[in-house]
Order: structure tokens, then C-alpha cells, then sequence
């Protein structure tokens, strides 16, 4: 009779089999562990071959489960120091470059964005060029957005998404790159190379999200509003007393111009004229007797947010009006729907260890 392998480890693991468990790879003793919910027991049977192993392979595999392992408990900090300690015993081995992004990830993760930046430009000149994980569009891609979003250096910036767009073979992932380094020409004030891409990629992306996206993108560049607001003081206040007023035509006119974001939960974004979104609101403006909008914004990565609660559609009760600085002052530059179902079970899933 075949005894089921789960069932064979954890005979093993609880009748503490130490002569089957001994003549095992240390890695599969991990597991057995693992399988028992013993955790630190598996971290403390691996964590002296970091420093012992001499097989580049199977030390590999090794300090991938333990960093796993260190990140489920929080503890980044020794999953760093763990994929480290790799490195500089294996520098030139193909898993020291992967481990030596990884790191980068997680100095990132932890908010140390000028560490993560160098490690990612160090490993970009570093990879060699067979390049066995395939990092490198995605070493440039990370760096990139780094450098646009948190140190505002549009032109190193726009030359990572350049390479991105040179290198990559994924028709999206290079559509993108595009979109991306003509914004930073735009915050670089070159408005005509910016628009000679947009129409670039117009002309490769017919009939796609990111044709859309760059014709709204040249009618913002195009065509500018009829009211431009200084503060962000001033917009808020005009949305809350159009919103408390259920003024859909005054909502028009303090909508941006050309590309308008529209999600769900912060998440699933897409682009249109913001006449599709006007239209939505339309639908569920008058239906809403109870609206509840907050006094205060707050932030939300690179824009702020204005809450709207009661809101009158019965799959989305909550709507959040996003509001950035632009090209032409403050701007009203998309919309969030949200719910208190969505929102709870949000929470719950952060609330999780």
C-alpha cells in the first residue's frame, strides 16, 4: 500500500523521525518543517548554509526560500542581508544578479529610494549580455519610474524609458516607455517632441488603449481650459459646492480636458474623454438625495483625493474626485469608484498577517 507523501512527512516531522529527517537534503528537511507550520525551525536549519555551501546551485535555491521565508515574517532587513551574503560569495554567478535586483526591490519596499536607485543603475551596468533572467528592460523599466515619480529627474528619466522602448519586445511594455517619455518631455518643456510622439504612437497603436491615450493626451496639450485654477483650495471648493449643488453642467466645465482616469477601488484604471465619466455622473447625480462630501483631501501617490460619500449608484456608494497640478494649474483629473463592501473587505485583506 502507497502512503500519500503529505501524509509520510508528517509522520516523519511529528514522530520526530531524526534518522529518515538526517539522511535528507537540508532543503527538504526545510520542508518538512514547513509542512508542520514550523517556520523558524526551518530558518534556523538553513540560515548556517548561507555561510557554508559551496555550490552556487543549490545555495541558490537555499537563500530563495529563506528570503521567502524572512519577508512572510517581516523581517526584510535579513532577507536582504541573506540575498547579500550570496552575492558576495557568488558575485559572478547568473542568481547574484537576480538576487542583486531583489535587493534593490526591497530597499525600495522600504522606502529607501536613493538606495534602490543606485543599486538598479549599478546592476544596469553590471548585466552581462546574456543577461540569463532576463532583467534588464525591467532593471531600466524600475529605474525609470523611480527617477519620474519620486526624484522628479525627468531627463535621466526619459532616457531609462527610452531604452525601455529601444529594448523591449513586448508591444505594450514599449507603448508604454512611450507614453511615459513623452511626459517627461513635457515637464521638460518640450511640448512638440512630445507631441511627435503621442502621434508616434497614434500611428503604431491604432484602434488600442494607448492610441486613445495619446490622441486626449494631444488635446490636453491642445486645447487649454476655459478656467485655470491657482490653488488646490480653489478647485475643491468649486467641485464641493457643483457636487452639493448636483450641477452637472458647472462638473463640465471644471473637468480636464483630454486624457480623464476612471478606476475602481484605485485600481483597473482606464482613459477617455471625461464626457464618458460626465455621462455616468449624469446617471446617478439626482439619485443621490444624501451626498456626504468630505471638507478635507487626502493624499493618494501623486494626487489628492476628494471623498463622496451616499452616492446614488447600488454597486458604488463612494466616489472619490481626483485632483492633481498640471500643466495649467489644478486640475480635476479623473474619477474613483468605490464602495463600503469593497472597501471593508480591503481592510480585512490589510488587516491579515
Amino acid at each position: 500500500m502507497k502512503i500519500p507523501v503529505l501524509a509520510f512527512l508528517s509522520v516523519v516531522v511529528l514522530l520526530g523521525c531524526s534518522s529518515v529527517a538526517s539522511s535528507l537534503d537540508p532543503l527538504d528537511q526545510a520542508q518538512l518543517f514547513l509542512e508542520a507550520g514550523n517556520i523558524d525551525q526551518a530558518i534556523a536549519l538553513l540560515e548556517p548554509l548561507v555561510q557554508k555551501d559551496t555550490d552556487p546551485e543549490h545555495l541558490g535555491d537555499v537563500v530563495e526560500l529563506l528570503e521567502s521565508l524572512f519577508v512572510e515574517k517581516g523581517e526584510v532587513r535579513k532577507a536582504i542581508a541573506v540575498l547579500q551574503t550570496y552575492v558576495s560569495r557568488f558575485p559572478q554567478s547568473p542568481r547574484a544578479y537576480l538576487f542583486r535586483y531583489w535587493v534593490a526591490k526591497h530597499e525600495e519596499e522600504l522606502g529607501n529610494e536613493d538606495r534602490a536607485i543606485a543599486l538598479l543603475e549599478e546592476l544596469a551596468h553590471s548585466l552581462p549580455p546574456e543577461d540569463p533572467f532576463g532583467l534588464r528592460v525591467q532593471v531600466f523599466s524600475d529605474l525609470a519610474y523611480l527617477l519620474q515619480y519620486r526624484k522628479r529627474d525627468y531627463k535621466k528619466a526619459l532616457e531609462m524609458y527610452r531604452k525601455v522602448a529601444e529594448l523591449s519586445e513586448d508591444p505594450e511594455e514599449k507603448l508604454q516607455a512611450k507614453m511615459s517619455w513623452g511626459m517627461c518631455l513635457e515637464e521638460l518643456g518640450e511640448m512638440e517632441r512630445a507631441l511627435a510622439l503621442y502621434r508616434e504612437v497614434m500611428q503604431e497603436a491604432s484602434g488600442s488603449f494607448f492610441e486613445r491615450w495619446a490622441r486626449l493626451r494631444i488635446v490636453y496639450l491642445t486645447e487649454p481650459p476655459e478656467k485655470r485654477f491657482a490653488t488646490q483650495e480653489e478647485l475643491q471648493r468649486e467641485l464641493v459646492d457643483a457636487l452639493q449643488a448636483k450641477d452637472l453642467n458647472r462638473l463640465r466645465h471644471l473637468a480636464k480636458k483630454g486624457d480623464f482616469w476612471n478606476g475602481v477601488n484605485f485600481s483597473e484604471f482606464d482613459v477617455d474623454d471625461a464626457s464618458v465619466i460626465l455621462d455616468y455622473l449624469s446617471r446617478y447625480l439626482q439619485k443621490s438625495p444624501h451626498l456626504v462630501v468630505s471638507e478635507h483631501l487626502f493624499r493618494h501617490d501623486d494626487a489628492w483625493v476628494l471623498r463622496v460619500e451616499g452616492w446614488g449608484d447600488p454597486e458604488y456608494n463612494i466616489l472619490y474626485l481626483v485632483l492633481a497640478e498640471g500643466r495649467y494649474g489644478w486640475e480635476w483629473k479623473g474619477v474613483i469608484l468605490s464602495s463600503t463592501a469593497l472597501e471593508a473587505s480591503q481592510e480585512n485583506e490589510n488587516c491579515r498577517p
